[in-house]
């Protein structure tokens, strides 16, 4: 299954553009979707990277991970605390 797409619905898609477009331009119209798809792909893939490098940088940014040392540090005092009390 192509984008939900089955292979029924695709034959229907395909025959409808033939009727339309004819066989002699049919090759180029296809290489054209595929090329567009092709770059719709690469273009989702970097700004999908961009977005992992920009949550990365305000996570670096916010001191999140001082603080969640902090918290482990603290937890394992207490647990070190814990067991003596007991």
């Amino acid at each position: 299954m192509l984008f939900g797409i089955s292979g029924t619905e695709l034959m229907v898609i395909l025959v409808i553009a033939l009727v339309l477009v004819g066989p002699d331009k049919l090759p180029d119209y296809a290489r054209k979707v595929g090329r567009f798809i092709h770059s719709m792909r690469v273009r989702g893939q970097a700004l999908s990277e961009q977005s992992n490098i920009d949550v990365h940088g305000l996570v670096q940014d916010s001191g999140i991970n001082d603080i969640r040392k902090g918290l482990d540090d603290a937890t394992q005092d207490v647990n070190r605390l814990l067991p003596p009390i007991r």
